[in-house]
């Protein structure tokens, strides 16, 4: 894998730059001369310093017309005329979108929906992810692909089908899923054991009669739903791994990939990641979105592959089309939203799309070349200027890291725990707690590496675990473990409630993390939208003395060796613990009970980074990003202002702009939404 991704940078020295390129929209066959207009998108992605154009993502019934006729020839035209031009291709396997003859010859491909009803042909992603007439015709194309282009000079990447997500809930899925849980559990006395089916008389006594959870059929059964979505996520990676397994094969050194979506609730991606020799994902954040949002996405994407750097596949240059509302990204906002992945990561900023298709779903999605045809607009100048500043960057930021100190958990079957069982709340969203207490970071501009549950963990100085509510025991072992050799652990409330089938604790809540924590949760208090308490932190006390608001939840907490540092104000359980300290071993464990205003809870993020001697790499005023990235003794600090007004930063040691040049002596003012890129 490693070796993959030296091939591809000794490829390609640079950022990745460029996007999706559908030149078969633009061919005699739809009304056009295909070589007059390709000749003329060489022609723009010359001037707008594109380097990897990505082709063939939705091309499968222009490559394959019907199941025994092939047509790579455009293709092989448009290969050429990159080569040609230096531009490299990031070749898709076009499999996301399956031709109308491939439903029709094979209509088991199509999927049924929860209440068994076979979808019919359209859209996208619109397959059963267990078909084997999909998966075989699949992995035939990726194959004559390969062998079609295995030596062509322009082949840099391979694009495994787009943005996967497909679920099937047919008899096919179910036989399959039966196989699933043999491997898993090993009998049915154990699947019966696990999902604690003797309630309400669901004991299963033979394989059949687990069928996929549904509106109309069973879904009282957390954990049978718990596991249908790990196993919708398998057969998902499955069909990955059927075409990346032939491309592997037959091009060894060229890296595959496909394209991930921000926190896609249907896909493990921690359990994906190893599979991709490298991780790209599609970053379309919303005007209305605080940077902190899209940093989260970037730093999960960063955190899959334990830091490696990854490849921003996809971004709009002005806007989309699927929102209820989707206005222009205004002047400065694409190139700053372009370095803050690079910021954080990213060796790659791509585009969907090069140029706007004329008709069907994505007309008004915006593109590099617009419906007008030519390079004199605002966008492609905006394209055009960042090309040419990310290919003067040279390749020294490529590759590298950015070390952290603080790692924040996330876990897929956690979040689908918790927001597909029946109770306590219906307005537990996980994703927004987890943002909650990210925020406080990015404000403070603290690097974080988003972690599972499982990954090692010794090499962090803070882990924050927000709502961690289903943990196993050797998870909870770890985090002991953790602990006591040194480290300092936060979680909140209704965590280390259930174990990793969606069983309760026994013995008293928080289940495995109770040592660690030095409390016993007795209750909670999931509070209605209009409910609220109070939280003070007493005076003299390791948090700024206050009352502060809180909402949504409160547990009732017990100390077993923790002591208090705030207590609620209100209602019956007033005095009780809201934010506990617990010293165990070497380290300290933290529990929040409750929902604190965000002003707690910047003072106790804070307060932890204090503690720990945890710093930025600059310090900046609110709203200013800041990031680093090392390798091998270069350092590059990112200064990003996402302000409407100029900052004025000061700096420990004189510092150059990669991006203007300029050298700072003491000073760095940045006017509004600009950038920095400074050499340490």
């Amino acid at each position: 894998m490693a070796d993959r991704m030296q091939w591809f940078h000794k490829r390609l020295p640079h950022f990745a730059y460029g996007g999706d390129y559908n030149p078969e929209q633009w061919t005699p066959a739809f009304g056009y001369e295909g070589e007059t207009v390709w000749q003329d998108d060489i022609r723009l992605m010359r001037l707008a310093h594109v380097n990897v154009a990505t082709v063939g993502v939705f091309s499968w019934v222009s490559l394959q017309p019907d199941e025994q006729t092939f047509t790579f020839e455009w293709l092989d035209r448009v290969m050429d005329l990159l080569a040609e031009n230096s531009i490299s291709a990031c070749l898709g396997t076009s499999t996301a979108a399956q031709p109308a003859w491939l439903s029709a010859a094979y209509p088991d491909v199509l999927p049924m929906d929860e209440d068994g009803i076979r979808r019919k042909h359209g859209q996208r992603q619109n397959y059963c992810p267990t078909s084997p007439n999909f998966r075989r015709l699949a992995r035939n194309l990726a194959e004559r692909l390969a062998e079609r282009y295995r030596d062509h000079p322009a082949l840099l990447l391979w694009h495994v089908s787009n943005e996967y997500g497909p679920s099937c809930y047919c008899e096919r899925c179910a036989a399959r899923f039966h196989e699933w849980l043999k491997d898993r559990y090993g009998s049915l006395e154990e699947v019966n054991r696990r999902w604690v089916t003797a309630f309400w008389s669901h004991t299963y006594t033979a394989w059949e009669q687990i069928e996929p959870p549904g509106s109309r059929c069973e879904h009282s059964v957390q954990g049978l739903v718990l596991d249908y979505r790990r196993f919708t996520s398998d057969m998902n990676l499955e069909c990955y791994r059927n075409e990346a397994e032939v491309l592997r094969a037959v091009t060894p050194n060229v890296p595959v990939t496909t394209n991930f979506m921000r926190f896609y609730k249907p896909l493990d991606y921690f359990a994906w990641a190893s599979h991709l020799d490298v991780i790209s994902w599609d970053s379309y954040p919303q005007r209305s979105d605080h940077p902190s949002t899209t940093a989260l996405a970037h730093d999960m994407m960063r955190g899959l592959k334990e830091g490696q750097s990854w490849l921003l596949m996809e971004q709009t240059p002005s806007q989309v089309q699927w929102a209820p509302h989707n206005p222009l990204k205004r002047p400065q906002i694409l190139r700053l939203w372009s370095y803050q992945a690079v910021a954080r990561g990213s060796d790659a900023v791509m585009y969907f799309q090069w140029r706007q298709s004329r008709g069907s779903a994505e007309k008004y999605h915006g593109a590099v070349v617009s419906h007008a045809g030519h390079e004199h607009t605002r966008v492609f100048g905006e394209v055009a200027a960042l090309g040419a500043e990310l290919g003067a960057l040279g390749d020294g930021i490529l590759g590298t890291r950015l070390p952290a100190r603080v790692a924040l958990v996330f876990s897929w079957p956690n979040w689908w725990n918790l927001e597909y069982t029946p109770g306590p709340s219906s307005s537990l969203r996980y994703v927004e707690e987890v943002q909650r207490y990210y925020r406080p970071l990015w404000d403070r501009n603290v690097a974080v590496d988003v972690v599972p549950p499982g990954r090692d963990l010794s090499s962090y100085d803070l882990v924050i675990a927000p709502l961690l509510n289903m943990v196993s025991a050797e998870q909870g072992a770890a985090i002991e473990r953790y602990v006591e050799n040194g480290g300092t652990f936060l979680t909140t409330f209704f965590s280390g409630v259930v174990d990793e089938n969606d069983r309760a604790w026994l013995g008293g809540y928080p289940g495995p993390l109770r040592r660690a924590l030095g409390i016993w949760a007795e209750e909670y208090d999931p509070l209605e939208p209009e409910m609220r308490n109070r939280v003070l932190a007493p005076e003299g006390g390791k948090l700024p003395w206050g009352t502060y608001n809180c909402d949504f939840w409160c547990d009732i907490v017990h100390l077993e060796g923790a002591h208090p540092l705030a207590t609620f104000e209100d209602d019956f359980y007033a005095g009780h613990p809201a934010i506990t300290e617990h010293r165990f071993g070497r380290g300290r464990a933290l529990y929040v009970a409750t929902r604190p205003e965000p002003a707690l809870m910047a003072n106790l993020v804070g307060m932890l980074l204090d503690d720990l001697g945890i710093a930025p790499p600059l310090e900046a005023p609110q709203g200013v990003e800041v990031t680093r990235r090392e390798a091998d003794g270069r350092g590059y600090i990112f200064v990003l202002n996402h302000n409407t007004f100029p900052v004025h930063l000061s700096l420990p040691d004189p510092m150059r702009d990669l991006l203007t040049g300029t050298r700072y002596e003491q000073t760095l003012t940045l006017p509004p939404r600009e950038v920095a890129i400074l050499q340490v």
